[in-house]
């Protein structure tokens, strides 16, 4: 069972914010994305500035600017290779997007893919990275959990399994496999060129579907190589935590 730390950072938002997302976070996870995609059960604990997470959790650390640019959020892995999700509160704002749902679609898309090396072949022999919240990723799709707006997912049958049945996201707001909401963006593999993003037909111009930045999901992927391809498709550990995050988390883990 993961247990996830939730650790504020940012100067934009308060302690007490942070943590009144926690219970959303906890339903979206074991009662809306584990009985679709098979994931373990996790639990949620905030951790106070004066608090050393524990050991072996996986982490959600809010922070106030990105260190990549272009992004607003991304999940990675720390140091000692466990699952991290970074949410990047001033600039989520000053895109004018919602701090929750950033939160949300990390944390569902670490649950699926806590180890970055996911992807799906389509029947024509495409594959497609194992992001489960991008193509539906924008804030109008979101709901609603206790107050707190989270993002919604695909479900399996987005990726066109045989015999696929059923809503092709949480929400029903896709219709097809394949399909990319506005505002989204999914990744499949080129053996000549690579991991390629598509985007929605009216995607925004919004930091969420730029071209890949450096240290990005996609920035990523292109660098990991071909699924399949023995060790080229393994994930990798670099750049696991941005300065800002290194600052505050050593801080963190110094004795007391």
């Amino acid at each position: 069972m993961p247990q996830i730390a939730v650790i504020n950072e940012s100067t934009a938002i308060s302690d007490a914010d942070v943590q009144t997302m926690l219970p959303a976070f906890d339903q979206q996870w074991n009662k809306d994305l584990e009985p679709i995609w098979g994931v373990d059960a996790a639990t949620f604990t905030f951790v106070a500035k004066n608090q050393t997470p524990a050991d072996g959790t996986w982490w959600v650390v809010f922070l106030d600017d990105s260190d990549q640019a272009n992004a607003l959020a991304y999940h990675d892995l720390t140091d000692q290779g466990l699952p991290i999700s970074k949410v990047f509160v001033k600039t989520i704002l000053a895109d004018n997007a919602s701090v929750s749902v950033g939160a949300t679609h990390e944390i569902c898309e670490m649950a699926v893919d806590p180890w970055l090396n996911s992807a799906y072949q389509d029947p024509q022999g495409v594959f497609w990275a194992g992001e489960v919240c991008d193509p539906v990723e924008d804030d109008q799709y979101g709901y609603q959990i206790g107050g707190i707006l989270v993002t919604d997912f695909v479900t399996p049958n987005w990726f066109a399994h045989q015999h696929a049945q059923g809503n092709i996201d949480l929400k029903g707001h896709a219709n097809a496999a394949f399909e990319i909401l506005t505002g989204g963006y999914a990744q499949y593999f080129d053996p000549q060129q690579g991991w390629q993003q598509v985007t929605g037909s009216l995607t925004r111009h919004s930091r969420r579907v730029a071209q890949a930045p450096e240290g990005s999901r996609g920035e990523r992927r292109s660098r990991q190589g071909a699924p399949g391809g023995g060790m080229a498709f393994s994930p990798k550990r670099h750049r696991s935590l941005g300065a800002e995050a290194r600052r505050a988390l050593r801080a963190r883990m110094a004795p007391r």
